[in-house]
């Protein structure tokens, strides 16, 4: 049995319905740092029979115990045996906990429902708190009113979609959460690491004079440990050279020294277990953070893998590879991102990159397989909290050509506008249930496209040019096309 009990300095301050959600808390901050999410269920392209056997594999209490107990790092995880595992735990810890569910697809994303002895109800998204909580960042969807009305709101009045009733809902407010993780030490000096992200935004905001101040402080600290004694007027000119060098830098130039930054000074990831975790700690909790929306923009992702035999001695991207950290048997994962004509490839391995031209990404393909990353739309982004759109906007064919419609949306709208009408084309996509999760996407001329998984597991395309059959590949992950001009059209199957 995994116990989790709060000390007297852990309780100090919360009254006894706090407590309970404290308890909640504790757990999941001692145990999302040592898992990971499956990388079968999140990479697994088109392989849904792999995604399925890792969505309904249930957790080993026993293995996550001795995973705790001896701060081992070895348990993958996805949302419904996690979810089923915690209740376990915190029924057994004298908490009245259940399973829930707000979708009705295939792999239907699961949280946990607390309800305090006062009644009140809670939900808590343990698995997407996962990259928070192992980055020391806040954690959103613990408890919080935004969570309930983004995805639970729909169910105000009714049962949820497994039947459970949402009528005592409560959240916990900023305070109260805040005291929670002081009490835990899960704040570290009394902050976020949100705090500190948001002040390195604040600095890149004004990039080229904190450049210029820092640079030009320790170029006189270095000079006076050498002995020397500088006059205020070559203080000042090397002020002045400083300031001049860094004025006379493009935009892009600033940006590769803010990416130099990053990856030089923000490169603590210590608690990052997983490829896919870390994936988003430095796509979503860094880069799109502290970058401008433009800077952002600029920036192309590659999700990589190489076979760790195939991978040459005189690689350059032998010290970044993580060998240790291995989730799937024959694959090592890696990110590279490209800007400009610069690279920088890194993977889970902690604090290491390497800085490449983007040149050599051509001899990196003869061993290692390179797919650009499609950035988040706002559509997708919508559709992220439609259950039964989930796993064709997971799928990266499914993700590919719902970005291409979001960009049919007239470019330049005023951010309210652009809001209402990807609120309205979201709407607009019907979705069904069942073995067979299917997208019908209407186009601006009229016509539609309905994308599935069909009986074979292959991602599938019906237009009124006919049907094209996607055959993934899993060795080299690529996919190949299979046309068949049936002319039909019509949204339908046989």
């Amino acid at each position: 049995m995994i116990k989790v009990e709060l000390s007297e300095k852990e309780k100090q301050g919360l009254n006894e319905e706090e407590q309970e959600l404290a308890i909640a808390r504790k757990l999941e901050v001692e145990m999302l740092p040592l898992l990971r999410r499956n990388i079968n269920f999140f990479y697994a392209g088109a392989n849904i029979p792999k995604k399925a056997q890792a969505y309904n594999q249930p957790m080993n209490q026993e293995k996550l115990e001795k995973t705790i107990s001896e701060k081992s790092k070895a348990i993958s995880v996805v949302c419904k045996p996690l979810c089923e595992m915690v209740v376990s735990i915190l029924r057994e810890n004298g908490l009245n906990a259940q399973t829930l569910s707000c979708d009705t697809d295939m792999f239907r994303h699961t949280d946990v429902l607390l309800t305090t002895k006062s009644g009140k109800q809670y939900i808590i998204n343990y698995l997407e708190d996962m990259e928070n909580v192992q980055t020391g960042m806040k954690t959103p969807d613990f408890a919080s009113k935004a969570y309930y009305e983004r995805r639970y709101k729909k169910f105000e009045g009714e049962l949820t979609t497994d039947g459970k009733s949402l009528a005592n809902i409560s959240f916990l407010d900023e305070d109260t959460m805040g005291k929670i993780d002081e009490n835990l030490g899960y704040k570290k000096f009394g902050m976020y690491m949100d705090d500190v992200t948001e002040q390195i935004k604040v600095e890149f905001e004004n990039f080229r004079e904190v450049m210029t101040e820092n640079t030009y402080a320790q170029a006189i600290s270095d000079r006076e440990k050498a002995g020397q004694i500088l006059t205020d007027e070559e203080k000042r000119r090397i002020h002045e050279e400083i300031a001049q060098r860094y004025n006379e830098m493009s935009d892009d130039q600033i940006l590769e020294q803010k990416l130099d930054w990053i990856f030089n000074y923000f490169n603590e990831r210590m608690d990052i277990t997983g490829h896919t975790d870390f994936v988003m700690y430095y796509s979503r909790l860094v880069l799109a953070k502290v970058l401008s929306p433009e800077e952002y923009k600029k920036l192309t992702r590659y999700d990589c893998f190489a076979k760790a035999s195939e991978v040459p001695e005189n690689s350059k991207l032998k010290d970044i590879l993580d060998y240790d950290n291995i989730e799937a048997s024959n694959k090592l994962r890696f990110c590279v991102l490209e800007c400009g004509d610069k690279a920088y490839a890194f993977s889970t391995k902690p604090n290491s990159y390497v800085k490449l031209p983007t040149s050599y990404l051509e001899e990196v393909r003869n061993y290692a397989n390179l797919a650009k990353s499609e950035k988040p739309s706002d559509l997708l982004l919508r559709l992220c909290d439609r259950g039964n759109a989930l796993p064709l906007v997971f799928h990266p064919l499914g993700s590919k050509m719902l970005n291409e419609r979001a960009a049919m949306l007239n470019p330049n709208l005023s951010p309210e506008e652009r809001r209402i009408q990807t609120q309205k084309l979201a709407d607009s996509i019907k979705g069904t249930d069942g073995e067979v999760t299917s997208l019908t996407i209407p186009y601006p001329d009229g016509s539609q496209r309905y994308i599935y998984i069909n009986p074979d597991n292959e991602f599938t395309v019906k237009d009124k040019n006919g049907t094209v059959i996607y055959h993934y590949y899993e060795d080299k992950d690529v996919f190949e096309k299979e046309f068949i001009d049936d002319k039909r059209g019509d949204g339908r199957e046989d």
